[in-house]
């Protein structure tokens, strides 16, 4: 039993890794991704790193090609605009359809504080970070409705979207801001207002979709 729990475990660890680096857009895009540096890198075998490679390939993070192995998906315009629409969509889905109990009852939005006090605490210059705070915070929003699916697809949202957020903390001077606003407006129930900030932090990274690109294809080509 001890032997499973640490296999388990081992692909657990393995598949954590693996998908931190996919998200994070480590492997040239397009491009097949290699079993056996990865697994050198991790000190395993390829074995696990395979069965991490097939979890991710189900949650089409990445692409299982026939007699070619795994291969890195691209970004391109219509995925990307694709995935900040649906976030769009399913937030303002959630905050319109809190009910005023909801919105009253304070330990619900405990997580939202949270955030808030972690951007507050000092300015952040780790774009990861930053990144990694966006999605918690439109997680943490989507968590005050009762919609499990939307929840699911938000987080679906969160990994795909976690390297372009990256990206765009180079092309925005003033995301931190940007999250902080975010994070007032709705722990002061200021939801049509919070509403318009959705909308607008959304239309903005839409039109940046270009030069995100360009950066993205630029790291490809170092």
């Amino acid at each position: 039993m001890d032997t499973r729990v640490a296999s388990l475990a081992r692909s657990e660890r393995v598949y954590a890794a693996v998908k931190a680096r996919v998200i994070a857009c480590e492997f040239p895009q397009g491009q097949r991704i290699l079993l056996e540096p990865v697994a050198r890198s991790l000190g395993v075998s390829t074995t696990p790193v395979r069965e991490a490679m097939n979890r991710l390939a189900a949650e089409e993070l990445v692409i299982k090609a026939p007699c070619k192995g795994f291969v890195a998906l691209r970004l391109t315009r219509q995925r990307l605009s694709g995935h900040y629409d649906i976030t769009r969509l399913l937030l303002t889905h959630t905050l319109e359809r809190l009910d005023t109990q909801t919105r009253r009852t304070l330990p619900v939005f405990e997580p939202i504080a949270t955030a808030l006090h972690r951007l507050n605490r000092r300015h952040l210059t780790d774009d990861r970070v930053l990144a990694a705070c966006t999605g918690e915070m439109f997680l943490a929003i989507a968590k005050l409705g009762t919609n499990a699916d939307i929840v699911c697809a938000i987080r679906r949202a969160n990994d795909r979207l976690h390297y372009p957020r990256t990206l765009e903390c180079r092309l925005l001077p003033e995301v931190q801001e940007e999250l902080v606003r975010l994070c007032e407006l709705l722990l002061a129930r200021r939801c049509d207002d919070l509403l318009r900030g959705i909308h607008d932090y959304h239309d903005t990274r839409i039109a940046l979709l270009s030069p995100l690109l360009e950066l993205a294809q630029q790291r490809d080509q170092r």
